[in-house]
């Protein structure tokens, strides 16, 4: 299939396998690193480069077909339609179709789309996000042309087409115009051909979103996204700027610059839906790659509250080296699952004091953790798609110094 667009003639795949097919967003930060250890960071791309990547397996004669369109085509433009996020669309035969486009605002906006229907697999254009309607009509007395009805104009959420479509027991799947990134590697038998590709998305045709703000917490974004471990443990390091001057002929010196080590950790997470899919790349729209921090519980159990009974804003524990570890924030988890994050106002050998006060009793409280200000430490970001509407994600994290 061909299509026209502004950018010229758009060879579209319209089978793209989901399995072993991957996606990749970045960003692009500038980190200023001073001589503490504190950082200043610099964002250059508020939208994202936007690379997709699959593997294809043709037979017979659609193997001479995918050759004969590669061979003709390598560095012409490619139409890709990211089939990981597909959606179900009420029967259409209109040019506007209404449409909850909240959250899927990143990826369905002013571009192409591809329809499958009973009709057939059509590409579509969205000229517009919503449209704006007359609800009620301005009605004016006939004699003295005085307004007595006023007109009310409401927006309607939904997706404007170029034309209109017609489409019954219909799926729209975003299509990204792309080239191909290098080569096409192809491993081919007499009976069937493996062609792996990378495409790159134009800049023009690149996801975009603001990222919705959620709740605050001392004037950054606060999350309570678990963890997911990497086989039956999770592989975190502590690191620390370290120069060491040894001249190999006598004793050595080392110092460094940080006032205190950094903590990192792989943050993996497992998409089970689509809304979880949107929902996470409004998070990472959000961040803007390693721009932006945002606060997070340290899951690991390293205070052991001993308090019984009911909890206010002192906190007794045996944690040694309490007061040289120096955190001044913990997390607060409820057995029905509610967060709540507190700051550490004074510390006393074992005790801890809190603000606000917690005001729940210890047999209601799942755990008690301390709370880090965080953010990625990659500006890209690869989402694995597994079939059945299931993504893998994993980004490294850093701990700020908070």
């Amino acid at each position: 299939m061909k299509i026209q667009t502004q950018f010229g003639t758009v060879n579209v795949l319209t089978n793209c396998p989901l399995l072993d097919s991957t996606e990749y967003l970045e960003f692009k930060t500038e980190v200023h690193e001073n001589y503490d250890g504190s950082e200043g960071r610099l964002n250059l791309r508020d939208q994202p480069r936007q690379e997709l990547r699959f593997k294809y397996v043709t037979f017979k004669k659609a193997l001479g077909d995918m050759f004969h369109m590669l061979y003709a085509n390598l560095r012409g433009l490619w139409g890709i339609p990211m089939k990981q996020i597909k959606l179900k669309i009420p029967d259409l035969a209109s040019d506007f179709l209404p449409f909850d486009t909240k959250l899927t605002k990143a990826d369905f906006r002013v571009g192409f789309i591809l329809l499958e229907s009973n009709e057939g697999v059509q590409a579509a254009e969205i000229t517009e996000i919503g449209r704006y309607v007359v609800t009620q009509q301005e009605i004016r007395d006939p004699e003295t042309v005085e307004i007595i009805q006023d007109e009310i104009v409401e927006f309607e959420d939904g997706f404007r087409f170029s034309e209109s479509i017609t489409a019954t027991n219909a799926y729209m799947t975003p299509l990204r115009i792309c080239i191909i990134d290098g080569d096409a590697s192809i491993a081919a038998s007499g009976f069937y051909a493996g062609q792996e590709i990378t495409f790159k998305v134009l800049d023009e045709d690149c996801p975009d979103d603001e990222g919705d703000e959620p709740e605050q917490y001392k004037g950054e974004d606060i999350y309570f996204k678990p963890l997911v471990l990497e086989g039956d443990s999770l592989s975190m390091a502590l690191t620390q700027h370290q120069v060491i001057v040894d001249g190999e002929i006598g004793g050595f010196q080392d110092f460094t610059n940080w006032e205190k080590p950094r903590y990192t950790k792989p943050f993996k997470s497992i998409l089970k839906s689509k809304e979880e899919y949107s929902q996470y790349k409004n998070f990472l729209f959000r961040r803007l790659g390693k721009y932006k921090a945002f606060w997070m519980p340290l899951y690991e159990m390293h205070l052991n509250i001993l308090n019984t009974g009911n909890i206010t804003t002192s906190l007794s524990t045996n944690t040694k080296y309490l007061l040289e570890a120096d955190r001044k924030h913990i997390a607060v988890k409820q057995n029905n699952g509610i967060w709540t994050a507190h700051t550490i106002t004074a510390k006393t050998g074992g005790s801890l004091t809190v603000s606000p006060a917690i005001n729940i009793q210890r047999k209601d409280i799942q755990t008690i953790c301390y709370l880090g200000l965080y953010r990625l430490a990659a500006d890209s970001v690869e989402f694995s798609f597994l079939g059945n509407s299931i993504t893998q994600v994993t980004v490294p994290i850093v701990e700020l110094h908070s």
